[in-house]
């Protein structure tokens, strides 16, 4: 089952799941010594990585690391590594230890032994892992029909990490080389976060939680699972 927590307003959102998160975050602090933070790209988890930045967690003990990535340059426009470094890893969190996905290897699949090795370093399980959905069902980096979808939702793949070439679309762009968090990798996770705005993605969102195959909508693989608690934050 997935807990949701539904908001008249965005900022009423972004409040209640930065403090979510903090909660979360100092909890594991305190009783661990250190926790993982799991970050999304895009646009609309921007405000509350700015609004954490802004809590007083013990930082150089919070690892910060990509839920998936574009197999662009950190300083492309469409880096999340990029995106991560201009919202979160600022004011009080620069001294985050932050782990991002892409490599200096001509492509993600080549890639993926090293940023695995660095994956395998972080505390698990992940305290915290923030995902969103397209309007094609996809979250992470795990779009439908994908060049490597099975492999990375494969039940008995124990690696953290997959390469991914999606199909291009209005929801890929021109980026479709990705790496993303493997379904195993997700789910080594105390918790999985859904933050969704848009009546347009609620829908997608109900959709997903209907019957049908996976490979059409691979978050449903998420919603599908009994290993790792999901939550929904949502707001129109």
């Amino acid at each position: 089952m997935v807990k949701q927590f539904l908001f008249e307003d965005r900022d009423s959102l972004f409040n209640a799941l930065a403090l979510a998160c903090e909660r979360h975050l100092s909890k594991a602090l305190s009783t661990q010594g250190q926790a993982s933070f799991m970050v999304s790209g895009g646009d609309t988890p921007a405000p509350l990585y700015q609004a954490l930045s802004h809590s007083d967690l013990d930082w150089t003990n919070t690892h910060v690391a990509l839920v998936d990535e574009r197999w662009v340059d950190k300083d492309h426009e469409a880096s999340n590594e990029a995106l991560i470094h201009r919202c979160l890893l600022i004011n009080e969190a620069t001294q985050a230890p932050f782990t991002g996905m892409k490599t200096t290897a001509e492509t993600a699949l080549e890639g993926c032994a090293e940023s695995e090795e660095n994956y395998r370093q972080l505390p698990k399980p992940f305290t915290v892992s923030i995902l969103g959905m397209g309007n094609d069902g996809h979250t992470a980096s795990l779009f439908p029909h994908a060049q490597g979808l099975n492999e990375a939702l494969a039940e008995d793949n124990d690696q953290l990490i997959a390469a991914i070439n999606a199909h291009e679309s209005e929801v890929t762009g021109p980026n479709t080389e990705r790496m993303t968090l493997t379904l195993n990798g997700l789910l080594n996770s105390k918790r999985l976060i859904i933050l969704l705005t848009g009546e347009e993605k609620l829908a997608v969102f109900k959709q997903a939680l209907g019957d049908g195959d996976v490979e059409d909508m691979p978050i449903r693989a998420i919603l599908r699972q009994n290993k790792a608690p999901v939550e929904l934050y949502w707001a129109p």
